[in-house]
């Protein structure tokens, strides 16, 4: 069966009604007829809330995902990065995994800290690259090869994260359009 991520945009997005909510409600319904599956990535609760902090419980993002309609969808676990991850909802490291997720963090965010910063400024900033990163690790991974996302940096470098096995990085509507019936 089609496999497809949504990011934390898509989330937010259904969560705040915008624009392209129409489009994953869309897929939503696509997924729940069973022609296709959805997937979130745990990494998505430590993106910055509104106030520019990580939220202080995985219990924040799994609400937020059921009220956007994606409960049950699959959760898949990033790389457990300190700073980055919650415990029970990511993966310890092999040193295969950890080369991988350097090559994506060159392609998305050349020259980014390995390590979080302690400013909370540069640790915000820092916390949300890495999240980002760690989406297309996690799609890469797990073997889920087509993101749905709005973010501009994922479909800037689509040809690079081809190279490294993600295979579509589509636009809420594009992915409407080729795959909900």
């Amino acid at each position: 069966m089609l496999k497809l991520v949504v990011d934390t945009n898509c989330i937010i997005d259904l969560e705040e009604n915008r624009s392209d909510a129409g489009n994953l409600r869309a897929l939503i319904v696509a997924w729940k007829n069973n022609q296709l599956d959805l997937a979130v990535v745990a990494v998505s609760a430590s993106e910055n809330q509104p106030g520019g902090t990580a939220s202080r419980s995985f219990d924040v993002f799994e609400t937020k995902v059921k009220n956007a309609g994606l409960a049950g969808a699959q959760e898949l676990m990033p790389l457990a990065i300190w700073d980055v991850f919650y415990w029970d909802h990511a993966l310890w490291s092999s040193p295969e995994m950890e080369a991988l997720e350097s090559r994506i963090r060159t392609v998305l965010f050349p020259g980014i800290a390995t390590v979080p910063p302690t400013n909370i400024e540069e640790n915000s900033k820092w916390r949300n690259q890495m999240c980002d990163v760690l989406v297309v690790w996690s799609c890469i991974h797990h073997n889920w090869l087509r993101l749905v996302t709005r973010d501009r940096n994922f479909h800037d470098n689509r040809t690079e994260l081809a190279a490294l096995g993600l295979s579509e990085i589509l636009y809420p509507a594009d992915a409407v359009h080729r795959y909900a019936p």
